[in-house]
């Protein structure tokens, strides 16, 4: 039983590393100009590797309880300084990424300890690498023999001219209760016990506007929200710069997003599907409306199967810069403290 789990868990990974690549190819289409119209080019790098890999070996400089960590906005994507093994560079701060995932690029020398190989959504080959680093320091943080994901981030870096070294999920930080501040371009890290409190009782406690329990898988976070009256399943992604909508919803939930533009995706493979831009109209948290949030629409199959999730969308950029956001997995809870311009 325990090989059958295995095989499938495997499976799932690979399909969702050929989704990644095809929902980076889909940003790009629908991010070329149209005429009348000025769009950012969004990036959406929902990752989810099903494998455990991180160990959470780390150490923290003594003294130190709380971290303030810079984020660097390249688009709407946030990067963190790190240095990998002796390579300095940048780690894109995504949640939607289970642990931590290297760019071949600059790891294609270390002994992988397992690999494979599979078909993909369109039909193409996909090789997914493993392999253990020796050491990974951000902030006042070090991470001592690591296991990594290894893939092909190029396509990241070419778009974006800056040095992409991988993906840190939030596998590597769990043991923290972890605040993202998009808007002042800051990650805070408070260290937390296994209940779910903070070591130091002292700090100013995140005074949350909304408190809302989370479905959290291996360390993905998933959120409920409710749009056209119908109760939704959310992906929380901060490597995501635009929302994404199923196609498969309801005519309640796309009715109320405006369409801007359309344009068809081609992956690996000769099958084309159509896609759509536009706006987020009635998207309701915790009884809160949020208006006027980006969002593509398209097909979520492949995640749902990757994840072993029902998911109907990915709320990125646009979801987060509503206001500060407070992670906490042991306690399996979600807060957000609101822009103040944010009516209440």
């Amino acid at each position: 039983m325990k090989f059958l789990e295995h095989d499938i868990i495997n499976h799932r990974y690979i399909i969702f590393q050929r989704i990644k690549i095809c929902f980076v190819v889909l940003i790009c289409i629908i991010s070329l100009p149209l005429s009348g119209l000025s769009k950012r080019s969004p990036d959406v790098l929902t990752y989810l590797p099903i494998q455990v890999n991180a160990n959470n070996n780390f150490e923290v400089a003594p003294g130190i309880d709380a971290l303030t960590i810079p984020l660097k906005r390249v688009g709407n994507l946030f990067l963190i300084d790190a240095i990998v093994d002796n390579q300095i560079g940048n780690l894109i701060f995504d949640t939607g990424a289970m642990g931590l995932v290297l760019n071949k690029t600059y790891y294609r020398n270390h002994v992988v300890m397992d690999s494979q190989a599979s078909n993909g959504i369109n039909g193409a080959i996909s090789n997914v690498n493993f392999i253990t680093i020796n050491q990974l320091e951000f902030s006042d943080l070090t991470f001592k023999n690591t296991k990594a994901d290894l893939t092909d981030l190029g396509h990241i870096e070419n778009r974006r001219k800056v040095k992409i070294l991988g993906l840190l999920g939030l596998t590597l930080i769990k043991d923290f209760e972890i605040i993202i501040d998009v808007n002042n371009n800051q990650l805070q890290l408070f260290r937390i016990d296994k209940k779910g409190n903070r070591f130091n009782t002292t700090e100013k406690s995140f005074q949350a506007d909304i408190t809302q329990p989370i479905q959290s898988v291996n360390n993905v976070i998933f959120i409920r929200g409710t749009i056209g009256g119908k109760r939704l399943n959310f992906c929380m992604d901060t490597g995501s710069e635009t929302n994404v909508i199923s196609n498969r919803s309801s005519k309640e939930v796309l009715n109320t997003i405006t369409i801007t533009r359309r344009s068809s995706l081609q992956g690996s493979g000769s099958k084309k599907s159509e896609v759509f831009y536009g706006t987020m109209n009635n998207f309701v948290y915790n009884n809160k409306e949020l208006t006027g949030m980006e969002t593509i629409i398209t097909n979520l199959d492949g995640l749902c199967d990757a994840y072993g999730v029902q998911i109907d969308g990915v709320l990125g950029f646009d979801f987060l810069e509503k206001g500060t956001v407070c992670i906490n997995l042991y306690k399996k809870q979600l807060g957000i403290c609101f822009l103040k311009t944010e009516k209440k």
